[in-house]
């Protein structure tokens, strides 16, 4: 056996293409064993994109700014000349100017933290601007238009901020920022961002107990002694001054937004549509035409007042009344502001990632349901290969056995083998396979079995063929002589002479049977829940896109091809083993 196996090693390294088909093979092999680790996604999950919106609505039409589609914006105030708008990794995303001819600017804070909130002071000189978010990240813009940190008390995500300039004390500004479990901080600075004596840069944030321990999603003020804070089950609490009070809240739902314009005009919207109003003396509940959750509103200097939410959702109050605007578009809005007669609406929407092109996050692109193909491909491999090899010794042993039996004794037992060889040379693969399915259901062993209980024939042939010439040799008759049975003299005697062959079809069956595999899972017929190159193939072609989506369909075909290529190169190698006439030629 050790001698055989150098013979083969011997003539798989003589030969240049089998050296070529031996290595491809080896790194097929690695890389479906290393698949969990190269990987760069899971193959069964959805992947997303956040992509920022900016919409405006004016004069009754919707105009889409693209200048911000790179950027997950998720609150917008107005500024002088303009807006800001806040977003994910730390985005600040300034706008100045008109819609017709405004210009963004983005500045790199240097934060990867989400920014949930921005408010804007447009009263106070410098009009100094604060932005909250995840983590407790505080940012402030002071009235020199620098941006920098402020330490927060505690990591409690931020959700709302507001700010407001002081009545009593020219010069001061008071800011609130609202977050998780009920936090509340106050702080009041000069218009510069510093200390109101002076004495220090940076003002240190005080914690106020709410009352409450439910998050809290916003703050609006009215002035520095009056506005509101919203949060869960129904939390509305209102701002004094110097602390907040607890207020009867007409519903029992998330309360996500909040707008003061003074203290007898407030809104708040939240879940399931709801809009509260406040008329100065209580809060009551206000009827509108959207009926998914709102996730902000904003109020103009004349009271018109604008609320956006999940899937484009759009409706403005005029002239007391709230009329739904069609906007066009179906992904999620943040943030919402009024900008002269102008509405603008601005976004962060996750949406699935769907038949995207290969890309450096996926290099073979993805599916129609936003999966990553590379990493498909990579367990993919797993299953082909096991399958194929596990087919091809079910088709090796098989055929072997059949081929020993039939050739060493030949007669009536010869005939009657090679009549049920000729009748599954008669049976077709895939309707047997779907027999198989009926009986059992979709999985690798009914592939293993349909290939392993079809394929032998030609094995069981070759082995018959070349035992009729072996048993009528010497030994085999003074094995007889010596008394030896007839299991010893096959698989002792004749076996080992019968090897080479024997090999050589295994890797022929190998070949074959990955081909199987694909056009069974191809037809469905394969695991349902294993991803393997046919499967892939197989939810392309059910999913219409194989047409235009060639990223889904050539990583599989062609990965096909090489593994049956690099086999049939190693199986030309052995070839020479097995009939040595070719070795001389």
């Amino acid at each position: 056996m050790r001698e055989l196996f150098h013979h083969l090693w011997n003539a798989v390294r003589s030969d240049r293409l089998a050296i070529f088909g031996l290595s491809v093979l080896c790194i097929l092999i690695t890389l479906a064993l290393l698949a969990p680790i190269i990987a760069t996604h899971d193959p069964t999950e959805m992947n997303y994109r956040a992509e920022g919106s900016a919409l405006w609505i004016e004069g009754g039409q919707t105009y889409l700014d693209a200048g911000v589609t790179e950027y997950s914006l998720r609150s917008v105030a107005t500024d002088d000349g303009g807006f800001t708008a806040v977003g994910e990794k730390g985005t600040i995303a300034v706008y100045r100017g008109t819609r017709a001819d405004g210009t963004w600017e983005i500045i790199d804070t240097g934060h990867e933290a989400t920014l949930r909130s921005v408010a804007v002071d447009t009263g106070t000189g410098g009009a100094p601007a604060l932005a909250v978010g995840d983590g407790g990240l505080i940012l402030y813009r002071d009235g020199m238009g620098a941006w920098h940190r402020e330490h927060a008390p505690g990591d409690h995500s931020l959700n709302g901020a507001a700010l407001a300039a002081s009545a009593r004390t020219a010069g001061e500004v008071l800011r609130l920022a609202v977050g998780e479990v009920g936090t509340v901080l106050v702080s009041r600075v000069d218009s510069r961002g510093k200390s109101l004596d002076g004495a220090t840069a940076v003002t240190p944030w005080e914690r106020i107990p709410p009352g409450v321990t439910r998050d809290l999603l916003d703050v609006a003020l009215a002035d520095d002694a009056f506005g509101f804070v919203v949060g869960q089950r129904g939390t509305i609490l209102r701002w004094n001054g110097t602390d907040l009070e607890a207020m009867e809240s007409p519903t029992f739902r998330d309360l996500l937004a909040v707008a003061v314009r003074d203290r007898d005009y407030a809104l708040a919207v939240g879940e399931r549509g709801t809009v509260l109003l406040w008329d100065g003396q209580v809060w009551s509940e206000m009827s509108g035409p959207l009926s998914r959750s709102l996730r902000s509103v904003s109020i103009g200097e004349d009271g018109r007042a604008i609320v956006v939410g999940n899937f484009g959702d759009m409706m403005a109050l005029e002239n007391g009344a709230w009329r739904r605007l069609d906007s066009g578009y179906d992904r999620h809005f943040r943030g919402s502001t009024v900008v002269g007669e102008a509405y603008l609406a601005v976004g962060t929407d996750p949406y699935v990632n769907a038949l995207a092109s290969p890309s450096r996050d996926h290099l073979f692109g993805t599916t129609h349901n936003g999966r990553d193909i590379f990493s498909q491909v990579l367990y993919g491999g797993r299953t082909a290969l096991a399958i194929g090899f596990l087919a091809a010794i079910m088709v090796t042993v098989i055929g072997t056995n059949v081929g020993l039996v039939s050739g060493y004794f030949g007669g009536r037992t010869d005939s009657v083998l090679m009549r049920i060889v000729d009748i599954m040379y008669a049976l077709p693969l895939e309707p047997f396979a779907m027999i198989l399915v009926l009986v059992w259901r979709p999985g690798v062993g009914v592939i293993i079995l349909a290939v392993g209980l079809l394929t032998w024939r030609t094995t069981a042939r070759l082995i018959r063929s070349q035992v009729l010439s072996i048993v009528r040799r010497p030994f085999v008759k003074a094995a007889r002589m010596a008394g030896s049975g007839h299991a010893r003299i096959m698989y002792v005697h004749i076996a080992p002479n019968v090897l080479p062959l024997t090999f050589l079809q295994l890797a022929v069956a190998m070949a074959f049977a990955i081909t199987a595999e694909a056009t069974l899972s191809f037809l469905g017929l394969g695991p349902p829940r294993l991803y393997s190159w046919g499967t892939i193939l197989h939810q392309a072609r059910l999913s219409g896109a194989w047409r235009t989506a060639w990223w889904w369909i050539v990583p599989p075909g062609v990965l096909i091809m090489i593994t049956v290529v690099s086999v049939f190169f190693v199986s030309r190698a052995l070839e020479v083993v097995a009939n040595p006439r070719l070795r001389r030629q």
